[in-house]
């Protein structure tokens, strides 16, 4: 098997979609021993309540070793899951690198997150039971876009940005957690990995020069429209 910096190496010599699309297949072709498992513990109320309790506190050196043992009765499976998160390793350094040399990052918000923004200052919403994740969540990829959002924010990568933002590790091990409980130093599973996610810490500053783009059918009014334009550039797209 190739090292992390061999495959770290492959992947500079992709573009971003290429690199996305290694990403996805390596996942894709082990997601089936996470399948397998969770139903084969199953078959073990204790192991499976273990298991599940492991994961539940995100205890990954309890819960990793236990999905490790039962695959490592295939060696052949055994192998290819190493060696498919040795990608997700180059993977995850091939994200910080691109995230700390790029210029901008991304986010598609809808309208109730807007009034965060006006703060100034990166603020995750409060959750029902009162809670905060404690991040924003960003992406390095421009071509992201999740369809009922249609706000779109570029954030420029200047010097605050650069020193707060929290890069995700991302794994082929199982990593099921909801969002509400995600916490910024979290890994997040390779199934995930197109959303090329990055992090930065609540109360991280919203540079001045960040600006919006508005799909037709946000939901903005005029007011809240002529409002943020009065802090950030703001681009009305379409009709």
């Amino acid at each position: 098997m190739r090292s992390v910096h061999e495959k770290l190496a492959a992947l500079d010599m992709l573009s971003m979609p290429g690199v996305l699309a290694a990403a996805k297949d390596v996942q894709v072709g082990v997601q089936e021993y996470e399948d397998s498992i969770d139903r084969g513990y199953f078959a073990d109320v204790e192991a499976s309540a273990r298991y599940k309790a492991a994961r539940a506190r995100k205890d990954w050196r309890v819960s990793d070793r236990m999905f490790l043992d039962k695959l490592a009765q295939d060696r052949t499976k055994y192998r290819k899951l190493l060696n498919a998160e040795e990608t997700m390793r180059a993977f995850s350094a091939w994200l910080c690198d691109t995230a700390l040399n790029r210029d901008y990052v991304y986010r598609w918000i809808d309208p109730p997150e807007i009034r965060s923004c006006m703060g100034g200052m990166f603020e995750s919403k409060i959750e029902a039971d009162g809670t905060r994740r404690g991040f924003k969540a960003l992406t390095v990829n421009p071509g992201l876009w999740f369809g009922k959002r249609r706000i779109r924010m570029r954030v420029p990568m200047d010097s605050v940005m650069r020193m707060g933002i929290w890069c995700v590790r991302y794994t082929v091990l199982p990593r099921k957690i909801d969002a509400k409980d995600e916490r910024i130093c979290d890994p997040k599973s390779a199934k995930n990995a197109i959303e090329s996610e990055v992090r930065v810490p609540d109360g991280t500053p919203i540079p001045p020069t960040t600006d919006f783009a508005v799909l037709p059918r946000a939901g903005i009014s005029e007011a809240v429209g002529k409002a943020l334009g009065a802090r950030y550039r703001i681009r009305w797209l379409g009709s």
